[in-house]
């Protein structure tokens, strides 16, 4: 499938299915889609009187003036406000289904968002837009936990036998998404979530080969991720946790990202900084024994599984200080002023998996 230059040419390529009343998840500011133009076409699109969601899972809302321009009124998430599912089954356990009161009155679900990397999805999109931004606390806590995130299979640029893609999937369905609209860096795509997504993936030129390995590595962080460091810390573990990373053993990781909201605001992000705030770092003890519980404490699993291989320095931040009581290291100086200089420049570390040239097994989707 070809991609088309705008959101409604995507849409006119793929109609969309006969529905009563349509709920639009919508993502948050933290991910890079065009989101007024995206609603724009949706605009006569849509019978009666949509519901349109902003998707935050367990970030924070987003302010008035960061909220984007719409023709229709928009409603934030609540994980605590969710109409309950049955249970989707996976390889590591149970998983409740929830899904915004928001879209109560809705029989047709249509998730917005961006087709790029995500550690434990493979790729974000279709499904996850609704399952995911607009799902329960319950829902997330258990789509989080060590199990599943550390299962086999889950991995950075992998659909095909994903189990949390699969749980992703199977929860959006049950939630009545039944139509995705994406974009990617080559344009926009349209269609049933699963689908639509394969297709965007397979897509992509998300593999970046390299002859050798590097003692150290610059992540330039784009500003939508460069808020906090849960965000921020994405950079460095898709790069760290992908399959045969271009690194020596002991490599020190630069991340280049001001963090200005510290380590986050949101509730899981909160959970996030807790957790590390009560653990030695490494946090070596996280991967072992009792899982920690709540969504959020998987960023600090993957972090742990970082920290095993590699070390990790956030720079050019405003408060470094707010990182170090988390034991992160941190500096206000950039990375330019720090790292050495045969280091491996990431300048896109959420659309591209940097991998040794020898490495033949394929990644699914790419």
């Amino acid at each position: 499938m070809l991609s088309h230059p705008s959101p409604a040419a995507a849409l006119a390529a793929a109609p969309l299915p006969l529905r009563r009343r349509w709920g639009v998840a919508i993502p948050d500011g933290t991910r890079p889609v065009d989101v007024p133009a995206a609603l724009r076409a949706l605009r006569d699109l849509l019978p009666g009187d949509p519901v349109v969601v902003v998707g935050l899972g367990l970030h924070r809302p987003m302010r008035a003036d960061e909220l984007p321009e719409s023709p229709f009124p928009l409603l934030q998430h609540d994980p605590d406000d969710c109409r309950p599912l049955p249970p989707v089954q996976t390889s590591a356990g149970s998983i409740p289904g929830g899904i915004s009161r928001r879209f109560d009155g809705c029989d047709g679900i249509l998730s917005l968002g961006v087709v790029e990397l995500h550690q434990y999805a493979g790729f974000s999109g279709g499904h996850k837009g609704a399952a995911v931004g607009c799902g329960a606390r319950a829902t997330l806590d258990a789509l989080h936990h060590r199990d599943l995130v550390c299962a086999p299979g889950v991995e950075i640029g992998r659909l095909d036998g994903n189990p949390f893609r699969d749980a992703v999937d199977a929860l959006g369905e049950q939630a009545g998404c039944c139509h995705a609209l994406v974009q990617t860096a080559a344009g926009w795509l349209a269609g049933e979530p699963r689908a639509t997504v394969a297709q965007a993936a397979a897509a992509l030129d998300c593999r970046e080969h390299h002859s050798r390995r590097y003692p150290a590595a610059v992540l330039s962080v784009p500003a939508r991720k460069a808020v906090n460091f849960y965000q921020a810390s994405r950079a460095a573990t898709y790069l760290g946790l992908s399959p045969d990373p271009p690194l020596l053993p002991g490599a020190t990781l630069y991340l280049d990202a001001p963090c200005p909201e510290g380590m986050g605001a949101g509730s899981g992000e909160e959970a996030f900084a807790a957790l590390l705030r009560r653990t030695p770092p490494p946090w070596d003890t996280l991967l072992t024994g009792p899982a920690p519980l709540g969504a959020g404490t998987q960023r600090a699993i993957m972090l742990a599984l970082l920290c095993r291989r590699y070390r990790l320095v956030c720079c050019s931040v405003e408060n470094p200080e707010a990182l170090r009581a988390c034991g992160i290291g941190a500096t206000h100086l950039p990375a330019s002023a720090v790292a050495p200089p045969d280091s491996l420049i990431v300048r896109e570390p959420f659309s591209k998996i940097h991998c040794l040239e020898e490495r033949t097994q394929s990644v699914s989707g790419c």
